[in-house]
């Protein structure tokens, strides 16, 4: 049994929360690129109040301030308008008055580590020495050399950038149009929390904030040890350049702030697959973050002891009263639905890894598209819009695949935009798209509506604590959800053979959700033989 936790009508612990990038979702003005009417003209989808939505209960927007885009967004040159690609200022407060009546919040992407050097800030103090805001970033002189090892995560440079105007280096971990802030300056972190309450002050519902455990960096700027490794960005142990202590008393301030409004979220990236370093964002007294990201969970194999080694691994370091979250896909990674595809079984799989992320105990992160089981197909090079893949390490893929325009319909562009979008649209969007699957009650997008609103009618299902009962699992979880009275069992089945159901029970279940039986059909688990990759959600009866 994992450690209780006080049941709560919390809405970031209960609900489901919906990954958008907004370049890729819905273009309302036909120049090929997603914007912010284009969202809110597809908010029924995400949520009408009816089973015929997908009844999310909040969205997380990736970032849509003001940027070059030189990776876009997440260099941002104001953080306190709307980029007018996506729209603006007024526009955002549409979307957000409209969300909120279908009660959806919105999570904003909070990118405070670096900016782009084209922010005022940046420009300011890159103009002297003496500059008012050069300790805004962080500067060293331009001795013979480099001042330390570090590298740039997107090219391949060292991490420090010569600037010709003052013959110093400043430090941009990702790339040279993203320099580093620097947290130690009393003035740049006022500046920061100002930009946190400008928003929350507009009625935002959270942070989804970016690459947290980077915010600090070494005061002594020390060389970070190398490894081997695979992958370039990989070659380092970053002891110095990421996961500093200092980072912890920046979250524990940010909450200080959130704290003093209603109901907001503070949701963290901690880019690392040590989940200790991630369990530890949420402070020893839970006064950091309310979530961080569990990135183990999102990298394992399709295995069902893989994912449960993981997800016990994450519930038995968070603290007692921190809460959990999963998520399969994001912006960065390959889609889930590419990575465990296997031939005619794929569809099936994703009904499997569906049904696991949204009955475990902890908030669900869907990415969009997952629901109609987008998948990866290979951009063309001459297609290719994101640094990783056109200017990064030889051996690194690009995030562009995962990026590609939402599949609403059949028609020209996959009824994304009637020009040409800024990514190619996948080629199998004739046959996967939202008006093929949205009155198919066999179809990937059933089977997410299905279960989504199955967890808002069974309690336990999103507030109830967990308890797995095959410790040692091969090819099945099998888990129950317990809240009060009431009890659910989840059975999965990993595999593509007829397995045996391991639980011998003489207990009778009625099914509430399943890909081979069905609903309200009573049954017992005992001798119970499970089909392959069958799915069983069913309630304990009363005896």
């Amino acid at each position: 049994m994992v450690k209780k936790t006080p049941k709560t009508d919390i809405w970031w612990k209960n609900g489901v929360i919906y990954q958008i990038y907004p370049r890729s979702f819905m273009d309302s003005n036909g120049d090929g690129i997603g914007d912010i009417k284009g969202i809110t003209g597809k908010l029924d989808y995400l949520n009408d109040g009816t089973e015929n939505s997908l009844g999310i209960d909040a969205i997380w927007l990736s970032p849509i301030y003001p940027s070059p885009m030189k990776d876009f967004g997440y260099d941002i040159s104001d953080y306190m308008d709307i980029d007018s690609m996506f729209g603006c200022l007024d526009d955002f407060k549409v979307l957000l008055q409209e969300a909120h009546k279908r009660n959806i919040r919105i999570i904003m992407d909070l990118v405070i580590n670096h900016s782009s050097d084209e922010h005022p800030w940046f420009i300011e103090s890159r103009q002297s020495k003496d500059s008012p805001k050069r300790d805004w970033y962080l500067w060293q002189p331009a001795d013979k050399k480099r001042p330390n090892n570090w590298i740039s995560y997107f090219e391949l440079h060292n991490a420090w950038w010569l600037d010709k105007t003052t013959n110093e280096y400043y430090l941009g971990t990702f790339t040279k149009n993203q320099p580093e802030v620097n947290w130690r300056n009393k003035d740049l972190k006022k500046a920061m929390y100002d930009v946190i309450k400008y928003w929350f002050d507009m009625g935002i519902d959270g942070f989804r904030m970016d690459v947290v455990n980077w915010y600090i960096k070494d005061e002594n700027l020390r060389n970070n040890p190398w490894k081997i490794s695979f992958s370039p960005p990989s070659l380092q142990k970053h002891i110095y350049d990421r996961n500093q202590p200092e980072s912890h008393q920046i979250c524990k301030e940010i909450r200080d702030i959130a704290d003093t409004y209603k109901d907001k979220v503070l949701i963290g990236e901690i880019y690392t697959n040590d989940v200790k370093e991630a369990v530890s964002y949420h402070g020893s007294n839970n006064d950091e973050l309310h979530m961080a990201f569990n990135f183990n969970f999102l990298f394992q194999k399709w295995s069902a002891k893989s994912f449960y080694n993981s997800i016990m691994n994450w519930y038995n370091l968070l603290p007692t009263d921190s809460w959990p979250n999963f998520t399969l896909s994001n912006h960065d990674q390959p889609r889930h639905y590419y990575r465990y595809k296997k031939g005619n079984d794929s569809d099936a799989r994703a009904k499997v890894a569906a049904a696991m992320l949204l009955t475990l105990k902890g908030t669900p992160f869907i990415y969009y598209g997952e629901e109609i089981g987008m998948t990866c197909e290979k951009i063309p090079k001459n297609s290719l819009k994101d640094p990783l893949g056109i200017k990064g390490w030889p051996i690194i893929r690009g995030r562009d695949a995962e990026r590609t325009p939402m599949q609403w319909d059949d028609t020209d562009n996959a009824g994304f935009s009637n020009n040409t979008p800024w990514l190619p649209v996948n080629k199998d969007y004739t046959n996967k798209n939202v008006a093929n699957q949205k009155n198919d009650p066999d179809s990937l997008l059933s089977f997410y509506r299905s279960i989504i609103w199955l967890r808002k009618r069974i309690p336990c299902l999103s507030n109830g604590d967990i308890e797995f009962l095959i410790p040692e699992p091969n090819k099945i979880l099998v888990y129950k959800r317990i809240y009060k009275q009431e009890q659910c069992i989840i059975i999965l089945n990993f595999s593509s053979k007829t397995i045996p159901c391991p639980i011998n029970t003489a207990k009778n279940y009625n099914v509430l959700l399943s890909t081979h039986r069905k609903k309200d059909r009573s049954i017992k688990l005992e001798n119970l033989k499970l089909n392959p990759y069958e799915i069983i959600i069913a309630e304990q009866e009363n005896t």
